[in-house]
């Protein structure tokens, strides 16, 4: 497959310069920080995955873009992301294969996810990664403040704690390295929670 060598780079900056320009100080748990923190996730576990250097580029080159489109909409955000996906790497001539790659990608993350294809189950656990580590309790207040301002839900700390039971409950990782690592990590998570639960 014929692309740019440094395509990777170049989304980034993009990507970058895209999210600070339309910078949306509502946007608490959607923005650049978590991007650059998928970026970092989708790397790692591609590594783990031990997916070629084409297959690392597409996963990557997703990660960067899946959630591009709440520049435009909070709703609906990953179809915006494929089109400001698609036409970037039109621009950048990228071969229509890897294209649908990417495209394929984030439209797995999509809740639920249902991926197909590694490089989907590569992008789905990176993007719910924070699942499974220290800072989830700080990130999902980011997310309870964000989804107060843009959607108007409200929950008691109690609703917030059943909620969160509840979602990682039901939610699973996809590749090797999220059901070998990253499940027991959140299962962690999951019993902090419940104490909380207790403790109310």
């Amino acid at each position: 497959m014929n692309y740019p060598k440094d395509i990777c780079f170049k989304a980034g900056r993009h990507v970058t310069q895209l999210l600070v320009e339309n910078f949306n100080p509502q946007l608490l748990f959607h923005n650049l920080q978590h991007t650059i923190s998928v970026v970092r996730g989708a790397r790692k576990i591609a590594k783990k995955e031990k997916l070629d250097k084409s297959q690392k580029d597409a996963v990557v080159l997703a990660a960067w873009f899946h959630d591009t489109g709440y520049v435009h909409q909070y709703g609906e955000h990953e179809e915006a992301s494929k089109e400001i996906a698609s036409a970037w790497l039109i621009g950048e001539k990228v071969e229509s294969e890897l294209i649908d790659q990417v495209l394929a990608c984030i439209q797995a993350t999509r809740m639920p996810q249902k991926p197909n294809s590694i490089l989907e189950k590569v992008l789905c656990d990176a993007d719910l990664m924070h699942l499974a580590q220290p800072e989830y309790f700080h990130v999902q207040r980011l997310l309870l403040e964000e989804w107060k301002i843009m959607l108007g839900r409200t929950y008691t700390p109690q609703e917030w704690i059943s909620e969160n039971i509840k979602f990682m409950g039901t939610h699973k990782y996809w590749t090797v390295y999220g059901k070998k690592y990253l499940e027991d990590l959140k299962e962690q998570n999951i019993k902090l929670f419940k104490k909380l639960n207790l403790k109310e």
